[in-house]
């Protein structure tokens, strides 16, 4: 009787184990997954604020200076440059948006002097900027990040859909 009572409690012992260890590996299991679900969902979320900053940041800009003459596209080192002007007590001042190794920048200088892509102030981490006139009133934008990820947008310019005046204004006023 004493053996029959020492092998049930054998058997129990191991069914003991076998079940934390069953507990164990199903609870690293959702640790690991859980874990690589994280590591995909901070990912996307970093490449999608990097596309929406970008976006965000070049259209605000482009708003800022909506206004005939105020929005400008040109070629620098076979790379476009956004060229933004705007006039402060009759100076014509320039913004450039451009990518330079490897991050979007911004250049504020008066009208006068000719853009240097490395003085201008890194804003974003990407690969590559272009910028294209459409129309009088619309742009596209393509800008890649250092990733490889493609965001594509279109601006319009209201002063041409709207007929402002030269300082931004409406044409009625």
């Amino acid at each position: 009787m004493n053996l029959l009572k020492r092998q049930k409690s054998i058997v129990d012992v191991i069914f003991m184990i076998t079940l934390f260890g069953v507990f164990m590996l199903s609870a690293l299991f959702v640790v690991l997954f859980g874990a690589k679900i994280y590591r995909r969902t901070a990912h996307d979320m970093s490449v999608n604020f990097n596309s929406r900053t970008a976006l965000a940041y070049v259209t605000e800009k482009v708003h800022q200076h909506d206004r005939r003459g105020g929005v400008d596209i040109t070629i620098k080192d076979g790379k476009p440059v956004l060229k933004l002007t705007q006039y402060i007590n009759s100076d014509e001042y320039c913004t450039y948006l451009y990518e330079h190794r490897g991050y979007l920048k911004e250049l504020t200088a008066k009208g006068d002097i000719d853009l240097v892509k490395s003085a201008g102030k890194e804003i974003l981490k990407i690969s590559d900027f272009t910028a294209q006139k459409e129309n009088d009133s619309l742009y596209r934008f393509t800008i890649t990040d250092d990733e490889g990820n493609e965001t594509r947008f279109y601006v319009s310019l209201y002063s041409y859909t709207y007929g402002a005046d030269e300082e931004g204004g409406d044409a009625d006023e």
